[in-house]
């Protein structure tokens, strides 16, 4: 008989992943390792993918980046994935520029409305 209690047909035959009693089982310590990077990786591949209109509306212009940054936090927050598909849309199309002529057309009414004033 082998010492040991092992029996001697069995000493040589035993699979590389089963450990001997009171040793550390590196099949276990490598799964582990495995499953945490797995899970990071997983976690940065769904925050960079959650982040993709926002970096898509990087080159329309500050009012219409807040707004997708928004629906993007949004959906973020409450996991409804329409808010997402609106940030996805909304930063895939560029929307006209109504601020400006509001804007100018604001100021005309100002120096007018001063030039009346000063009129009276």
């Amino acid at each position: 008989m082998a010492s040991g209690g092992e029996h001697e047909q069995f000493a040589g035959h035993l699979p590389i992943f089963i450990t001997a009693p009171g040793s550390t089982d590196v099949l276990m310590v490598v799964t582990i390792f495995i499953a945490i990077g797995a899970v990071l990786l997983a976690g940065v591949f769904y925050f960079s993918l959650h982040a993709l209109p926002e970096k898509m509306a990087h080159k329309y212009g500050r009012s219409h980046m807040q707004i997708v940054a928004i629906l993007a936090v949004l959906a973020l927050f409450t996991h409804n994935n329409y808010f997402w598909i609106a940030a996805l849309l909304l930063a895939a199309i560029n929307l006209p520029d109504y601020e400006t002529p509001l804007n100018t057309i604001a100021q005309s009414l100002r120096k007018t409305i001063k030039g009346k004033k000063q009129d009276d």
